[in-house]
Formats: structure tokens, C-alpha cells, sequence
């Protein structure tokens, strides 16, 4: 597969995420599988920069922290969950790496979060 050819992997990958990424089953497998393609090639896909399983997992986040920011009254873990978390302490552990702040420090500081 030619370097286009990752090229236009990757914009699929990004279409598929946008489009699904509220669905907890969605994950670098499934991703793969909707794409005809093996994991390993997804992965080549996206070498040099962030992987696909991070670019998922930021997109949800950047989604809960918008909602969160939204809704104030609605807890953390049924936002997260909405958008495609199976459990709270996946989220939670995400917020942490990828954000690193607590969930309700991602929710107080919406404007740091986003540009994360």
C-alpha cells in the first residue's frame, strides 16, 4: 500500500470515527473490520503520529467535556457512557491520560480541555 493509498486510510478511519464514536463498540478492531483492512495496516496508517486507538479516545473526551460543560447538572458517568465509554473508570482513566485532569477538573476547565 502506497503512501496515498495511507493517506486515504486514515481520512476513511477519521469518517468512520466521527460518524461512530459514540458507539462503545467501536475500538481499533472494529475500525479495521469496517475497513477491510488488518489492524496492522490501520496502525501503518497512522505511524508518526498519534495512534487510531488515541484519536478515538480523544474525540469521545473532547465530546464528554463539551456535554459535561453543557449540562452541568448531569453526572459525569452517564455523559460518558452517551458518548460511547463502556464504563466510568474508562473515561476516567483516559480524562488522566490524555487531558490529565480528574473528570471534574476537565469539566471546570472547558476552554484548557478542548485545546488539548
Amino acid at each position: 500500500m502506497g503512501s496515498t493509498d495511507l493517506v486515504a486510510l486514515r481520512e476513511q478511519c477519521f469518517a468512520l470515527i466521527e460518524a461512530h464514536f459514540k458507539r462503545p463498540d467501536v475500538n481499533p478492531v472494529w475500525l479495521a473490520q469496517e475497513l477491510y483492512v488488518s489492524r496492522r495496516q490501520l496502525d501503518r496508517a497512522f505511524a508518526g503520529g498519534p495512534g487510531v486507538a488515541e484519536i478515538l479516545g480523544r474525540r469521545r473526551l473532547k465530546q464528554v467535556v463539551i456535554m459535561a460543560a453543557r449540562n452541568p447538572t448531569v453526572s459525569m458517568s452517564v455523559i460518558a457512557v452517551h458518548c460511547g465509554y463502556g464504563t466510568y473508570e474508562t473515561f476516567r482513566a483516559q480524562c488522566h491520560r490524555y487531558l490529565h485532569r480528574t473528570p471534574r477538573q476537565a469539566r471546570r476547565d472547558l476552554n484548557v480541555t478542548l485545546a488539548a
